[in-house]
């Protein structure tokens, strides 16, 4: 993972508590880690964090939808 401090002020995903946020990386302290999202600020307890990545390290794959069975 890269360093947490080089990621301030870039595109961030946080994993906390199970839920994603994703949003520019303002700050991290001992205590908070804070993001702005595109509808607000949000301060996440470092004790409820999980992991920090850039965002364009994350990969989006569909696969295409293929039916098993022909119609009729």
């Amino acid at each position: 993972m890269a360093d947490i401090r080089s990621m301030i002020g870039k595109e961030v995903e946080v994993i906390a508590n199970g839920m994603r946020y994703k949003g520019v990386l303002i700050e991290v302290s001992d205590m908070d880690v804070h993001i702005k999202t595109a509808n607000q600020w949000v301060a996440l307890p470092v004790s409820s964090v999980s992991d920090v990545r850039p965002a364009d390290s994350v990969r989006r794959t569909l696969e295409p939808y293929h039916e098993d069975t022909p119609a009729d």
